[in-house]
């Protein structure tokens, strides 16, 4: 019984993503693959979800890798996503679908948090944590009313990173940890979350 309905799962799963990669393209894959299927964690749902990651070729040679189960996605950007293992790509995943679905802050907050996000840079400068020659922030999401997640680039040790995070849990990244390829709340969002912390 239970291989029979793993056999339907991986049927939709390979349906779905034909049908999303269709409607963006306007053709079928020529080629699907499922490369990795899990139970996971998933925002907002009560029971654990089974996602898939299947690796597929476009008519004009094009390789990437797309994501279904509760929602259906490809990073059709990321060049080489081979370098990121496959829980890399779900964290991302998910931090995706946080980031975009709870986004709902009014373009007044956006000033407020470019606002606060100079006051978390100028007291890092301070606490000599960061250096003061360069700062750029990438993203601010807020969650909720007070929480803002930041991306800032900045430079650490002679090095130019990326800081990501709140003001009180942030991890520096260096620029080229293949998970940074992505808009590095991402990851950062994906892994506090945690979905593999109930997965079978």
């Amino acid at each position: 019984m239970k291989q029979q309905k793993d056999r339907q799962d991986r049927r939709w799963a390979l349906n779905q993503t034909a049908e999303w990669l269709t409607h963006k393209f306007g053709k079928k894959p020529v080629k699907q693959e499922i490369v990795y299927e899990r139970d996971i964690t998933w925002p907002l749902e009560e029971q654990p979800v089974k996602i898939f990651l299947i690796k597929y070729r476009l008519k004009n040679g094009f390789e990437g890798i797309i994501f279904t189960g509760p929602t259906t996605w490809s990073f059709i950007y990321l060049n080489d996503w081979t370098a990121l293992t496959p829980e890399d790509l779900v964290y991302c995943y998910v931090g995706c679908f946080i980031q975009f679905f709870f986004i709902h802050s009014p373009a007044s907050s956006k000033i407020d948090n470019k606002k606060k996000a100079e006051r978390f840079i100028l007291n890092l400068i301070e606490q000599k944590i960061i250096e003061p020659n360069f700062s750029q922030l990438c993203d601010a999401f807020q969650l909720g009313e007070d929480l803002v997640y930041y991306a800032i680039e900045v430079i650490k040790k002679g090095e130019q990173v990326y800081l990501v995070g709140t003001e009180t849990n942030y991890i520096f990244y260096n620029k080229d940890f293949p998970p940074m390829r992505l808009p590095p709340l991402f990851y950062f969002l994906g892994k506090t979350f945690n979905p593999f912390s109930h997965s079978s």
